[in-house]
């Protein structure tokens, strides 16, 4: 037989039950990841504002800001996170580090391009494009890293140390030159096509 301190309490605990889950229902997120339990990561709007990226569990997820519906982009592990996503200026393209790679989705379709690092376990934190969408660079292990869009093809800007990777790199407004903090200053370089 319950006693009247019992009653209290199992009556505390209903109240308290209901207005932790109502409060839940109220602050869920009105874009959704893919797991309920997941935090997505860096969150970043197209240059036109219509769209809204993500880092989510095994890929990129992009929302269409006036639907709320959304596309997922896969990273090359299931399990993986992208920390950083980045649009293109004209907003056809999406890049993102991934395992051993940058790689950079076409939006609205489901082809992508995987540009290589140097070592194959090195995920770049961060990816960037050039002003004119034609090139993207990260930091890698030792250098900034830019690659050619078109064809692949890359140029290495190394370090002061070889064992230092960039979190951030800066671009100029023209394109011509890369810029990123390394061990006692800023070190920048003058891009040339290649």
């Amino acid at each position: 037989m319950l006693n009247f301190t019992t009653f209290k309490n199992y009556l505390f605990f209903i109240v308290a039950a209901t207005l932790l889950l109502s409060s839940c229902k109220m602050t869920r997120p009105t874009l959704p990841a893919k797991l309920i339990n997941e935090t997505p990561t860096s969150v970043v709007f197209s240059a036109d504002g219509n769209l809204i990226a993500a880092g989510v569990w095994g890929g990129v997820r992009v929302w269409e800001m006036s639907s709320d519906h959304y596309k997922d982009y896969p990273a090359k592990m299931k399990n993986e996170t992208p920390k950083n996503v980045s649009f293109s200026p004209d907003g056809s393209r999406i890049a993102a580090g991934i395992w051993g790679a940058v790689r950079v989705w076409e939006l609205n379709s489901k082809e992508y391009k995987d540009y290589p690092t140097k070592l194959r376990n090195d995920t770049p934190g961060k990816t960037y494009f050039f002003p004119d969408g034609k090139w993207v660079a990260a930091g890698i292990f030792g250098a900034v890293r830019v690659w050619n869009l078109e064809d692949g093809a890359f140029k290495d800007y190394p370090l002061k140390l070889r064992n230092e990777t960039p979190d951030a790199i800066a671009i100029s407004p023209d394109g011509k030159t890369i810029a990123t903090g390394t061990f006692g200053g800023v070190m920048k370089w003058h891009v040339e096509p290649f």
